[in-house]
């Protein structure tokens, strides 16, 4: 699904199994997958690609807004392709420590990880663009959102959703982590959500009221 010229959105729509939503920021400099998901629904997600006019081989790096399986699976594959793929350095120790109980709490067999970047606090080039990481504990401890700065995209991982947030009951959740989180991105006003299960939210007002109604849902319980 194509949101502008430089950014197409692959929400996972199919409910009788459990994947995250993808996104790809293409520029003529690059082209880079956002939380490609699990392994097994790669072909799909190429086949929705190339109907938008972006080929498999054209992905050079991947960006993983954390570590959990329906978001990190597929980037594992890629990276063994030989595409660079970046994570925050607290979610690779996470992975490291709680990836084998995870993976059997999901039923699905742990895959060897191997990342080639680590993204820090603060500014990021994805092809001349201008992006900002923000390291969001609180759904797993080296989450990570991205604001693409000039047209204020949130792209919001397991952080919130609409009308929803991410789960604090996995190990490494933390519910006074998760709303602090929320908060730092609330303040940046986005524009839009793209967030990793659900929806897109298109228009600033609607971010924004999303965010009212996840407080006013979600952080007296979390």
């Amino acid at each position: 699904m194509k949101i502008n010229e430089k950014l197409f959105a692959y929400p996972w729509r199919d409910y009788r199994a459990n994947n995250g939503n993808s996104y790809v920021i293409r520029t003529e400099e690059a082209v880079c997958l956002i939380d490609p998901g699990l392994e097994a629904f790669l072909p799909q997600l190429y086949q929705s690609m190339e109907e938008d006019g972006v080929q498999q081989g054209d992905v050079n790096s991947v960006i993983l807004t954390h570590g959990h399986p329906d978001h990190m699976e597929g980037g594992i594959t890629l990276g063994k392709q030989g595409v660079r793929v970046g994570i925050h350095k607290d979610e690779e120790a996470y992975i490291v420590e709680m990836g084998p109980y995870l993976a059997k709490m999901l039923g699905i067999d742990m895959p060897e990880v191997s990342f080639d970047f680590f993204l820090e606090e603060g500014e990021l080039l994805i092809g001349g663009e201008r992006f900002q990481v923000i390291h969001t504990p609180g759904h797993s401890p080296g989450s990570v959102c991205l604001f693409w700065e000039e047209p204020k995209i949130l792209f919001s991982g397991d952080l919130i959703f609409a009308q929803g947030v991410g789960r604090t009951d996995f190990p490494g959740g933390d519910g006074n982590l998760l709303k602090q989180s929320i908060q730092r991105c609330r303040a940046l006003k986005p524009a839009m959500l793209m967030p990793g299960h659900g929806e897109p939210i298109f228009e600033a007002d609607a971010v924004e009221k999303n965010f009212d109604v996840i407080e006013k849902m979600y952080f007296d319980y979390i």
